[in-house]
């Protein structure tokens, strides 16, 4: 059994849901069947709409997020998905709270629980354009989190800015990590939906690897109380 994961993940509001919509069209469109799971943190998920309106199989986890609270809920899930449908990519938005090495965790367990081969596609943080240097004042560490741990990062939104303005998205996200692979998006003209569509279809991310993530997250933040 052998089924790909791929997250997509980013603070709220940076546009996951619409250019998620398009880019499971699009892997589609290549032949591949797809499968798309939302996390609602409890609330009614307007995300599950939208996509169940465009033909897609969704799957909802609730009760919180998923890097953290709904693991079992999680593997229940991602085993029946693939008992009923097997899809042979399965889209993930977490909670945009949510912090990638989590779901790397999350998708770890399902794999060892369920006996199904699950290969991590790339993770893709979506960074809000027209919003990032705001949100870095009011949630900076979080977005910082999403970032480094991510495999590529997609500058969302950029119908909605000038030439200028991603530029400078473009320095601040190269700020928190000189290596980030930087893609460029917007739903509304489909701009880097077929460059992230072959990212997730051909390409892997790196294994899960829970002593080095605690290393990492201990490097970066120190202990808890510190």
């Amino acid at each position: 059994m052998f089924m790909r994961i791929a997250q997509v993940t980013g603070f709220l509001g940076s546009g996951k849901t619409s250019f998620l919509t398009k880019l499971a069209a699009e892997i589609t469109s290549m032949g591949y069947k797809v499968a798309v799971i939302v996390n609602d943190v409890g609330h009614i998920n307007v995300d599950q709409k939208i996509m169940s309106s465009h033909g897609l199989t969704v799957k909802e986890v609730a009760g919180g997020c998923i890097c953290c609270e709904v693991q079992g809920t999680f593997t229940t899930t991602i085993t029946n998905l693939y008992l009923s449908c097997k899809p042979d990519i399965v889209l993930v938005e977490p909670s945009g709270v949510a912090i990638p090495w989590g779901l790397k965790q999350a998708v770890a367990e399902a794999s060892k629980n369920s006996g199904i081969e699950i290969v991590h596609s790339p993770i893709v943080t979506f960074v809000d354009s027209t919003a990032m240097e705001e949100q870095m004042i009011f949630v900076g560490r979080l977005i910082a989190t999403q970032i480094r741990e991510a495999d590529a990062v997609m500058i969302n939104k950029t119908d909605l800015c000038t030439p200028e303005e991603i530029k400078k998205c473009e320095e601040m996200v190269k700020n928190i990590d000189p290596d980030a692979n930087i893609m460029f998006g917007s739903a509304l003209t489909s701009l880097g939906i077929k460059e992230m569509a072959s990212l997730v279809v051909n390409e892997r991310s790196k294994k899960y690897d829970e002593a080095m993530e605690e290393g990492r997250f201990k490097e970066q933040y120190g202990k808890v109380g510190v």
